[in-house]
């Protein structure tokens, strides 16, 4: 089975649902319903097509049943040159405060090179998780209309849809010096703070 062409339906799964679900239902359910279509399917052109729809029908059925609706949760996204540095910095972050309650994302430009060692380093000083962090570039069938997009250190962006453009001018860490990293870290983590205040989802433990 060939995961990766269901990895922008899994991320869609995670966003219209992850504030309902858990990750893991969402995954499992999401495995099952592949793991028979591939199985089973004779023409695979359009299974995850097929997948997103079923797996949606049921989701929502689910939800219903259990009285759970209201407003999705915002969605933030993290745009930066390379994925490598300030986004990776600020997602981590802000998924580390508010958990679910945000739909965070960040892509890069042109993301190339791997994550700079000293962002994994400083995230891991402050007790942040970085298993789970990759660089990613911007494919449009994945970017939403985000409630906010936040450029650090890119000037324009086309294709990337969102209410809200916001730019924060913050250094690179690249070749930077760890106690400058750390610098960079403190100054995303107090605009992150901002942010989340002004989205009404501040509940930050600060570090």
């Amino acid at each position: 089975m060939n995961s990766d062409r269901y990895a922008i339906v899994r991320e869609d799964m995670h966003r219209r649902y992850g504030q309902y679900f858990y990750a893991r239902t969402i995954d499992e359910l999401l495995d099952e319903k592949i793991a028979d279509a591939e199985a089973n399917a004779t023409v695979t052109t359009f299974l995850p097509t097929i997948i997103e729809r079923e797996v949606s029908e049921i989701l929502e059925e689910r939800a219903e049943a259990k009285g759970r609706s209201g407003t999705a949760r915002p969605e933030v996204l993290f745009v930066c040159e390379r994925n490598a540095g300030r986004s990776q910095l600020a997602s981590a972050i802000m998924s580390q405060a508010v958990g679910d309650r945000v739909f965070v994302r960040s892509v890069g430009l042109n993301p190339v090179g791997g994550i700079d060692p000293q962002v994994i380093e400083v995230l891991q000083e402050r007790g942040i998780p970085t298993g789970h962090l990759y660089q990613k570039e911007i494919v449009p069938r994945t970017v939403h209309r985000a409630n906010v997009v936040v450029l650090l250190g890119v000037d324009e962006v086309p294709g990337i849809p969102g209410d809200r453009i916001e730019r924060w001018d913050i250094d690179d860490p690249a070749d930077q010096p760890i106690e400058k990293v750390r610098e960079i870290a403190d100054a995303i983590e107090a605009h992150v703070k901002e942010l989340l205040v002004e989205l009404g989802k501040a509940s930050f433990d600060a570090a």
